[in-house]
């Protein structure tokens, strides 16, 4: 039987964990022979020239957030690709394409939350109500709704009233042959990216944004020996702000701003612990990343992140917007290198094992099947774990 046709739509292809996973979908299901298509509702990025070149469809609308032509546009493309199932990606994606699907009569839709409770953060009140209201009951009868973690399928579960028996949970996935391609050693690395050989680095990736915490990071950096470096990978609106903090005297010469970079390999590669002081996370695959390549993690008790870290075992968690108590961990570790070896280890086992992204591929299948009511794809992945 013949894979089934399958449109992924998303609000934007900015760098995140969405994003990120969406890519690895799409490619790996094109190389399972898989019909698959990509709509971004807004402009073309990177991400999408990834995608282009991996010979996935890929269409930017390059409409407005609250461009009126939105919807209609987007029910053309769903008449003109006629996909038998659309899986639909964050908060404009699961409102909107939701109902172009419904008038575009696509049969089957797929809803990939990856906000969880931070939609309270980023929707309109009246928006939220509206959608709490109308969404468990609304069409179409083949849906079924993916949660990252258990904690946030419980909260779907109770304020969403998603229906429970239409509700899974599906982690973001590890592409562990992408991480394991770069094989820089630690010194290589840290030459590549101009970072000191012999220091002791704490490296973190993410954007430059209040709910991801980096200032929280630099304050935390402050308390710790002069001997403590860190390198930051990422943009955002407190790029600017973490600069002038940088260059205060407690902190010159010891935070390294690298921007936005393309591959962020070499940085796990060089670092002696990462750090997510994140305020609030809905997976945080940055963190499973770090972890799948040894390095030991301190993270803030949020989230995601909770499911990734198990305290003391594979890193250490900290409560969120306590500079302090992040930098008691991260000193921990640094001065207890056999214990930071010994966590980045566990870490990188448990992460190998419980968040794979050939998992979540074949996971995925079994539940497009399960709304199409047909055989599973053929794929070309062996020896998947289970996550």
């Amino acid at each position: 039987m013949s894979a089934t046709p399958v449109v992924h739509i998303i609000d934007h292809m900015g760098l995140g964990g969405a994003q990120r996973l969406l890519v690895d979908l799409a490619v790996r299901q094109r190389r399972q022979g898989r019909p698959v298509s990509v709509v971004v509702l807004r402009g073309s990025t990177p991400l999408c020239a990834e995608l282009a070149a991996a010979a996935v469809d890929v269409r930017c609308l390059g409409l407005a957030k609250w461009d009126p032509r939105q919807l209609p546009v987007l029910v053309e493309v769903l008449r003109t690709q006629r996909p038998s199932l659309a899986h639909l990606h964050l908060v404009g994606a699961q409102t909107l394409g939701r109902a172009a699907a419904v008038l575009a009569a696509v049969p089957a839709i797929v809803v990939h939350d990856h906000e969880s409770s931070a939609e309270i953060y980023s929707h309109p009140g009246p928006l939220l109500a509206l959608r709490r209201l109308c969404e468990p009951t609304a069409p179409p009868r083949r849906i079924a709704y993916l949660a990252l973690t258990d904690e946030a399928a419980v909260y779907s579960a109770t304020v969403r009233r998603w229906p429970a028996d239409k509700l899974t949970v599906l982690p973001n996935g590890v592409d562990l042959a992408h991480l394991d391609a770069c094989t820089l050693d630690q010194h290589a690395a840290r030459r590549l990216l101009g970072l000191p050989e012999h220091v002791q680095l704490i490296v973190y990736v993410g954007r430059l944004s209040p709910v991801k915490g980096a200032d929280l990071l630099l304050e935390a950096l402050a308390l710790l020996p002069r001997e403590a470096h860190l390198a930051v990978a990422g943009d955002g609106p407190q790029r600017a702000a973490l600069q002038a903090r940088a260059a205060r005297p407690d902190l010159a010469g010891r935070v390294w701003l690298l921007g936005q970079l393309a591959d962020v390999r070499p940085l796990l590669r060089a670092g002696d612990l990462y750090a997510q002081p994140s305020r609030r996370e809905a997976f945080g695959l940055a963190a499973a990343e770090a972890s799948a390549c040894g390095l030991p993690v301190v993270a803030s008790a949020v989230g995601g992140l909770r499911q990734i870290v198990r305290h003391a075992l594979t890193g250490l968690l900290v409560p969120p917007e306590q500079p302090a108590a992040l930098a008691a961990a991260l000193a921990r570790l640094l001065d207890d290198p056999a214990l930071a070896r010994r966590l980045g280890a566990a870490g990188r086992a448990y992460v190998r094992r419980a968040f794979a992204i050939e998992a979540v591929v074949e996971q995925l299948d079994r539940i497009y099947a399960s709304l199409l009511e047909k055989e599973l794809c053929p794929s070309t992945i062996s020896g998947a774990t289970n996550a």
